[in-house]
């Protein structure tokens, strides 16, 4: 069986960085992109420590070129696609509808929504050929608003349809949108830093303030494990659910699959 070549975004830290290094240890060609071309290149080397095989490819996808180039990249290196996860995203702006500033939620939506749009258009064609898989990481805050998480919020919740559209349209590929959890990323900290000041509700805030300070975000290689046993294993009859990382049925197959790398998640 040929080696699968992955295409991961957002993966320069946190839940991006940690599935890629789970899908590396599982066998997979990784291809990483972010913008932080430093950052990026520490977690490869990580990955070639550990015996497995990454390229980087800085850039921004809210730009098409940059989008258009992780996939030539990807191609030139390796030869074939099978899975992309589109995971960079950002919550700013944190402020109420009244007073958001309209370019910041451009911003916001051109990497949360057209950015995946644009990446995984520009992977289809491959895509198809190896009957992959595309995994939107989504939200709660798709389907739970949040004072202050506007833009956020209206970004997920249109990026669960859009996996729901690509599901429908390309159905010899799995697309799936995945709520990873409350995770400990650089997210969390921005929502405890600015939170209060952005229209959060005191409460709301406080209770995210708690999940760090009592220890109860979720390390990033848990959800990191199930997401990249997605992009490996996915089953086509989920393409177009949104799906939690704790799901039974998620948690089965990271039993299945995950075996091998199970030593690595604490």
């Amino acid at each position: 069986m040929a080696v699968q070549t992955l295409i991961i975004t957002g993966s320069s830290r946190g839940l991006g960085a940690a599935a890629a290094q789970v899908a590396a240890r599982l066998g997979m060609n990784v291809v990483l992109n972010a913008r932080s071309a430093g950052e990026l290149e520490a977690v490869a080397q990580s990955i070639r420590a550990g015996g497995g095989t990454a390229v980087t490819v800085p850039g921004d996808i809210s730009r098409l070129e940059d989008c258009r180039s992780v996939v030539r990249e990807a191609i030139d290196h390796f030869g074939r696609l099978d899975a992309l996860i589109n995971n960079a995203g950002i919550i700013e702006p944190i402020a109420p509808i009244a007073d958001a500033d309209p370019a910041v939620w451009e911003q916001n939506l051109a990497i949360n929504v057209l950015g995946p749009m644009m990446l995984t258009q520009s992977a289809l064609p491959h895509l198809r050929q190896s009957q992959g898989r595309v995994i939107n990481v989504s939200s709660g805050a798709a389907v739970n608003p949040m004072p202050g998480w506007s833009a956020y919020c209206v970004a997920k919740s249109a990026l669960n349809h859009f996996n729901n559209v690509l599901a429908v349209e390309e159905t010899s590929v799995t697309a799936i949108a995945f709520r990873p959890g409350v995770v400990d990323t650089e997210m969390q900290s921005v929502i405890r830093q600015e939170g209060a000041a952005g229209g959060m509700p005191e409460s709301a805030h406080a209770r995210f303030v708690a999940y760090h300070e009592q220890g109860e975000l979720l390390p990033p290689e848990v959800p990191g494990m199930a997401l990249a046993i997605l992009a490996l294993y996915a089953p086509p009859e989920w393409s177009g659910e949104f799906i939690a990382w704790d799901e039974e049925r998620v948690q089965a197959l990271v039993m299945q699959f995950g075996a091998a790398d199970a030593g690595s998640v604490t």
